[in-house]
């Protein structure tokens, strides 16, 4: 059922431009959701994007191929994103983070009475892309501050509750563990160096009286496996690889941690407090709106991780208790209804305007 707000808005064309070639990472699945709920809303959405991005769009979204390996500043390409994108006639043209802003924004020019809005998800060393845009959005206050002075809104991603059940399925595998006399702890990420695995388990080697599940896979697996071995932490560590019940698993841990050098959302933070778990995390994406000062350990460093990990260790139940009010603000504000109404209410001040 639509939210409150969604379902009498007026009919908005919007076309979404994806530069994004294979992956379903963080900012490819945001995307993927929001113009799916936007077409289930009735609104007449179409997306520009790699092939293999295809399957992961509705029906009722129109898919239209376009090759996004090539330079984001060879004309043919552009002349050919061009062309896709004005057969869809368009309202707003919505481009989501880096080469995308880079593409739109050349096309600028030849886009002639279309809005043109970015979502910007990390923070970026340069904010050249996305200027020259009617509305910016961006994922959290922090990267909103790193565009230099480019005015723009907080949209918090979305993630979709948890169904009933999550946490039970994902006990019934029987996780190891669970129920000795040490807390397990949780991280959940790619194993890519952006998700800080290496500088956690480099931490934990300092801080004694947890177990960790490890839940991901990725290049950085081999490097990870030679932590493990180097500090004998295999007995504390479970390598789960990726796992479809990895929220279910988050439910059943004592913590979660986010341990990320750089990051969007993180969905995983939203996930965890959706699921009502103490959390702790670096200093990325919106974890500063989320948490107290005292659960945020600064990025790149591990002995911030061990204050981090220490500290929760020190009184798990009383973190809980602090995080009450967050794990209430992300059940009412980081939901796919939520964002959809914010980004349509953008697109509706753009065309006001």
């Amino acid at each position: 059922m639509p939210g409150p707000g969604l379902s009498n808005r007026p009919v908005i064309r919007v076309c979404h431009v994806l530069a994004s070639v294979g992956e379903k990472g963080g900012l490819e699945k945001n995307v993927i959701e929001l113009a799916n709920r936007q077409a289930s809303l009735g609104h007449a959405v179409s997306v520009v994007a790699d092939e293999s991005m295809r399957p992961h769009f509705d029906p009722a979204v129109e898919f239209l191929a376009h090759p996004m390996g090539g330079g984001r500043l060879n004309p043919f390409n552009l002349r050919a994103l061009r062309d896709r994108i004005l057969s869809t006639r368009p309202q707003v043209v919505h481009a989501h983070a880096n080469k995308a802003g880079a593409m739109v924004r050349s096309l600028r020019r030849w886009l002639p009475g279309i809005k043109r809005v970015a979502t910007v998800q990390n923070i970026k060393r340069s904010a050249r892309p996305f200027r020259d845009y009617d509305a910016v959005i961006t994922a959290s206050a922090q990267v909103r501050d790193s565009l230099g002075g480019i005015p723009a809104t907080v949209i918090w991603n979305s993630i979709a509750p948890p169904p009933p059940g999550t946490r039970e399925a994902a006990l019934a595998t029987a996780p190891p563990f669970l129920g000795g006399p040490e807390p397990v702890f949780c991280t959940v990420g790619r194993l890519v160096p952006a998700k800080g695995m290496d500088l956690l388990l480099e931490a934990m080697a300092q801080v004694p009286g947890f177990k960790l599940w490890l839940v991901g896979e990725g290049l950085q697996r081999p490097q990870l496996e030679e932590i493990l071995d180097r500090q004998e932490l295999r007995g504390r560590v479970w390598m789960a690889g990726h796992r479809d019940d990895a929220v279910g698993l988050m439910g059943c841990a004592d913590l979660f941690i986010v341990a990320s050098r750089n990051e969007g959302g993180p969905y995983t933070l939203a996930e965890a407090l959706h699921m009502k778990v103490p959390s702790i995390s670096t200093r990325v994406g919106f974890a500063p709106e989320f948490l107290p000062a005292e659960a945020l350990m600064e990025t790149h460093s591990v002995p911030e991780l061990v204050r981090g990990l220490k500290f929760a260790l020190g009184d798990l139940e009383g973190l809980r208790e602090r995080l009450r009010p967050s794990f209430d603000l992300v059940a009412n504000e980081v939901t796919l209804d939520a964002m959809t109404a914010k980004v349509l209410g953008v697109y509706g001040k753009v065309l006001s305007s």
